[in-house]
């Protein structure tokens, strides 16, 4: 889920299927309209047979667009074309469905008892007289058939076409995932580098601690035994005078090392502390780095679809999407209020620089904000401004590099 979008999978599913009928709709009103142009023009090719009256109007437009659908290519590839053609009058002329029910029998066996060829000949060039006098209309009708070769290869070509996008979005999202995955590697491996050093010299301090606490335990029973020959001195006071200066000395280095025992336990305490503070953001960081893709990608859509509804005059590349949401939230204010005045009008934002590739082809603007804050815009037309990259100066080589490489 995290490598395509499911409004593209959508699109790439129901979107055939409809290019596909309005395809062949369009296509059936294409060949409708250039076909009844054609038509109109073979309808009648041998006026002077049909004058002299040698075959009726009706004979003439069915032989010439029975021999129109013999030699109809698309025929083969589903296009069925229906034709009907008639007077002004409303008389069907082709196709001729009833015509031996609808014959007249009396006047046929007039023609039979009393009649000449001539007189028929006569008659027929008249009846076509009237009719061409009259006016025909051609009404055509096209379908293409489902299921044909022609309606089938439109539908591959869209399902293809479909595939081909949505494949291209797929390797591009995985494409970044992968960056971002790494990236995040590395910091975790640079933390853990920093704890492994916090806990060696933990064990340092703890093996400094173990000696003062084996002298403060030698210097205790030190005491205890000066103690001990204080109390069976004491009645030679006079005698052990200059007894009782060391054993003043010993007392007071007694309480010197006594201090630093105190001072190194306070120190051990000091860092077990900052490694206990180590851990628990190294748990915050993969807590966060599993819940902080899917923010950001909501985010990301978030702003992007509320820059294109807000600045009409502006266009957005993902590069300046994916830069804003990284920013921190004030820096972000910023941003938008540099983006705002770009939308409202250009000259209103002081431009620092012109940021020229290496080509020379192409002139890309910096603006700042925030101090620290860096924009990247370039000027499409007239009117239109395309934004392509939002960061910081931490930012600013990665930044430079990625408008290198789209000129």
């Amino acid at each position: 889920m995290a490598f395509f979008s499911l409004r593209l999978l959508f699109i790439c599913i129901f979107l055939p299927p409809v290019l596909y009928i309005f395809s062949v709709q369009g296509l059936e009103q294409y060949v409708q309209s250039s076909r009844t142009k054609e038509l109109q023009h073979i309808l009648i090719q041998d006026s002077e047979a049909l004058y002299t009256g040698r075959y009726s109007v009706a004979d003439e437009v069915a032989s010439n667009l029975e021999r129109y659908a013999r030699a109809d290519k698309l025929r083969g590839l589903g296009v069925v074309t229906r034709v009907m053609v008639s007077t002004k009058g409303g008389k069907l002329l082709y196709p001729r469905y009833s015509e031996q029910r609808d014959m007249d029998f009396t006047r046929r066996r007039e023609f039979d008892n009393g009649s000449s060829d001539s007189f028929n000949y006569i008659k027929t060039a008249e009846e076509n007289f009237e009719i061409l006098n009259e006016g025909l209309i051609v009404s055509v009708g096209i379908e293409v058939r489902h299921n044909s070769w022609l309606s089938n290869s439109i539908l591959i070509l869209y399902i293809f076409l479909a595939v081909v996008i949505f494949y291209g979005h797929y390797k591009r999202r995985a494409r970044e995932w992968s960056a971002k995955t790494e990236d995040d590697h590395e910091r975790i491996e640079l933390i853990s580098t920093k704890l492994a050093e916090s806990a060696k010299s933990l064990e340092e301090l703890e093996g400094k601690e173990h000696d003062y606490i084996a002298k403060i335990q030698n210097l205790n029973s030190e005491s205890e035994r000066l103690k001990s020959e204080i109390a069976q001195l004491m009645d030679e006071v006079a005698v052990q005078k200059k007894k009782s200066v060391e054993i003043d000395e010993i007392l007071d280095e007694m309480e010197r090392l006594d201090e630093e025992a105190k001072q190194n336990i306070a120190l051990k305490e000091e860092k077990e502390r900052e490694v206990l503070q180590l851990r628990e953001e190294i748990s915050q960081l993969e807590r966060l780095e599993k819940r902080g893709a899917r923010k950001r990608r909501r985010d990301i859509e978030s702003a992007k679809k509320r820059f294109t509804v807000i600045y009409k005059n502006l266009s957005f590349h993902d590069r300046a999407i994916q830069g804003f949401s990284l920013l921190p939230q004030d820096f972000q204010l910023k941003a938008e209020e540099m983006i705002h005045r770009l939308n409202e009008d250009d000259s209103l934002v002081t431009v620092k620089r012109k940021v020229f590739s290496k080509k020379g082809k192409l002139n890309i603007f910096e603006a700042i904000f925030s101090y620290s804050g860096r924009i990247y815009f370039k000027r499409r037309d007239e009117k239109r401004l395309e934004i392509l990259a939002i960061g910081t100066k931490n930012t600013q080589d990665q930044d430079i590099s990625f408008l290198e490489g789209i000129s």
